[in-house]
């Protein structure tokens, strides 16, 4: 039975592929300009996104090589929760500053600056404040088999991004799958359901708690930090230069300071006289 529904799934999804991929081959129904607006004008209508996924990741030939589900939400600008529950237990949050990605399994924390990480790469289009597809994006689309279906083909104007092709799924306002080939032939398959939009979250909802006990590997400023239950709270890194640079002033002042007559142990000149005359 379980081998039954493990066949149908991985049939569904390989559909689903197979139809992405009508959208790769470049057969449009709109123009360019047509396509990138009415594409930024579903993107913006997107502010919050509330959904459950499933992602497959194939190589060049089509074998799977890993498969994974969770759950995905979303709030414009930068900020979103990525959380992997099948196979293996995985979080990756955007609290619009910095992008945390916490690995269960090894109890470690990698942080890195959002920007830099999410610069150009599909994440982006979901989560910047400002959606500027016709910018960035060579746009084209296909209509799906179902009346409200749509596919949109993006590829990257700049030479340097880190994918080939993107297609977005669309069932009139919902997005339903995304579609990446990056550049080392690697495509990846995100399908959405449940999905709720435009639902208000609470206001510290997409803040990273760090856990006790586990390790901290923060890229920003290359800082190895464990965190332990009497100090929870990453050490901000400007904070600990002034401290040390105060140390190091301070002892330079003591080493450098006039030795108090009292305590000093050198002999004055008239004490040395005196000890020649008994001499």
């Amino acid at each position: 039975m379980r081998t039954q529904e493990f066949m149908k799934k991985q049939l569904k999804q390989m559909v689903r592929a197979a139809s992405l991929s009508i959208a790769l081959l470049g057969f449009v129904s709109t123009s360019w300009a047509d396509a990138a607006k009415d594409l930024q004008t579903k993107l913006e209508h997107i502010q919050t996104l509330k959904t459950e996924f499933s992602q497959i990741i194939m190589d060049d030939f089509g074998t799977v090589l890993d498969e994974s589900k969770g759950r995905f939400e979303l709030e414009r600008p930068k900020k979103f929760r990525w959380f992997v529950e099948q196979p293996y237990e995985q979080e990756i949050v955007a609290d619009g500053v910095s992008l945390w990605q916490f690995d269960r399994d090894i109890e470690q924390i990698n942080v890195s600056a959002l920007d830099d990480t999410l610069s150009d790469t599909p994440a982006s289009l979901l989560s910047k404040a400002q959606v500027d597809v016709a910018d960035t994006y060579n746009v084209t689309s296909v209509k799906g088999e179902a009346a409200d279906t749509v596919m949109y083909h993006l590829t990257p104007k700049d030479e340097s991004a880190l994918f080939e092709v993107l297609v977005m799924e669309f069932d009139a306002e919902n997005l339903k799958a995304l579609k990446v080939k990056d550049n080392l032939g690697q495509t990846t398959l995100v399908e959405f359901s449940n999905s709720v939009v435009n639902q208000q979250f609470e206001k510290d909802y997409f803040a990273f708690v760090i856990p006790e006990g586990v390790d901290v590997i923060d890229s920003r400023e290359n800082l190895v930090l464990e965190v332990t239950e009497t100090d929870n709270v990453l050490i901000d890194p400007p904070q600990v230069k002034d401290e040390v640079d105060g140390q190091l002033e301070q002892a330079e002042e003591q080493l450098t300071a006039p030795v108090l007559e009292k305590e000093s142990e050198v002999i004055k000149p008239k004490d040395t006289e005196a000890l020649m005359k008994d001499r």
